[in-house]
């Protein structure tokens, strides 16, 4: 195994301790909260929309991840006096897209709800 192979599965390891459940326990703690308060831990939001009474604040993040590949091993086989090599395993590298994309709900300068998509939308409980 390539000693980039190991780092790569140190780093995954690292994120598994990051849920969605994780993730939903964090947003839960913004409901009630004021919108200002949110817009200063936050940032400006990605986006907004206005309805009625209702506000949509959009935090979106994007990111790739490149995970390396890991070199074969090679099995020799002798058959008379010719060797025949062939590649066992491996993997080839990977570019991954990861994005989360969130919106708050807000009513009377509240945050009154949430949702969120993506596979990246993960933080530690």
């Amino acid at each position: 195994m390539s000693y980039r192979y190991l780092i790569a599965l140190g780093a995954l390891a690292l994120s598994a301790c990051a849920t969605t459940a994780g993730y939903e326990k964090r947003l839960n703690t913004w409901v009630g909260a004021n919108e200002i308060d949110l817009v200063r831990q936050w940032g400006p939001p990605a986006q907004s929309y206005e309805s009625g009474d209702r506000k949509f604040l959009t935090y979106a993040n994007q990111r790739n991840v490149f995970i390396p590949g890991s070199s074969p091993s090679y099995q020799t086989t002798f058959i008379g006096n010719t060797a025949y090599t062939q590649p066992v395993g491996g993997s080839s590298p990977m570019n991954v897209s990861m994005s989360c994309m969130t919106t708050f709900e807000v009513a009377a300068g509240r945050i009154v709800g949430w949702t969120y998509r993506g596979n990246d939308c993960k933080a530690k409980e």
